[in-house]
């Protein structure tokens, strides 16, 4: 009923948008209008709604220079990833893939978290929005028409576009003059999404899930295979005892050698 609901919404804005006649509509209305006519084009995609939802927050998100402006923007893109994520999750999903989702929602929250302490106070400037519209375009489209085998295969697919777009923005915000605390937070990103696109990358192959989050310095191990543990070194075996030292032999006191010793000599 929901579906039936949402199809025709999307089919009156499209209607309305129509209507306006093409250079009446603004930039962000166009992208709506695309997503609503791919979401009725495929009924069956259970992600279609949280998809349009951040295309639609990402393109408002709007901040007072390049920086902010992917910080707010990348604010959306995480909230995309964990209501994915939590689709997925009430769905019959693989047991990798569930993995995987709720590691999304616990990562991507911490770093919503650690993105709002970022936002900065002034004037929005939509020349630094509109930096990164060709790379949240791009990765729309692509998650969009990402399909797989099944919900577990499709939401995989989606995740891989979805990352592709976290890097691709911030290259754009590192070339723009993200400087500070932002510019750490955006190379911290971007290289956590690079190790996602890998992981998912395998998992596509048919490989299992792998730990993004390996302690410092070890290699990144399988959660399907338990972690082998290094032998333990044998124990060296005990030193033997010494034998206890033979007791002093005492020698003769001077009494029993002097018979004489000690004796009064006045009485003698």
């Amino acid at each position: 009923m929901i579906r039936i609901l949402t199809s025709i919404s999307a089919i009156a804005l499209v209607t309305a948008l129509s209507a306006c006649g093409k250079s009446d509509v603004p930039a962000e209305n166009v992208s709506a209008m695309n997503d609503m006519n791919m979401m009725m084009a495929d009924a069956d995609n259970v992600f279609a709604e949280s998809e349009m939802k951040m295309d639609q927050a990402m393109a408002t998100a709007i901040g007072i220079n390049a920086g902010d402006s992917w910080v707010r923007k990348m604010i959306e893109h995480h909230r995309g990833a964990v209501d994915m994520s939590r689709i997925v999750l009430g769905q019959s999903a693989t047991a990798d893939v569930a993995k995987m989702a709720q590691s999304t929602i616990d990562k991507q929250g911490k770093e919503i978290t650690d993105l709002e302490k970022l936002i900065a106070a002034g004037t929005p400037d939509a020349a630094s929005a509109e930096l990164y519209r060709p790379a949240s375009v791009q990765m729309q489209n692509a998650m969009m028409a990402a399909k797989g085998t099944d919900v577990s295969d499709t939401y995989l697919r989606k995740m891989l576009q979805h990352h592709k777009g976290a890097v691709a923005m911030s290259d754009v915000a590192l070339a723009n003059g993200a400087t500070g605390a932002v510019r750490a937070q955006i190379e911290t990103t971007k290289a956590g999404q690079q190790k996602e696109i890998g992981m998912v990358e395998a998992m596509l192959r048919g490989e299992p899930m792998m730990s993004m989050d390996p302690a410092p310095g070890a290699a990144m191990t399988s959660t399907s295979t338990p972690t082998k543990t290094a032998p333990k070194a044998a124990s060296r075996p005990a030193a033997a005892a010494k034998p206890p030292l033979a007791p002093a032999k005492s020698k003769p006191s001077e009494r029993a050698a002097d018979p004489h010793a000690g004796m009064d000599m006045n009485k003698m």
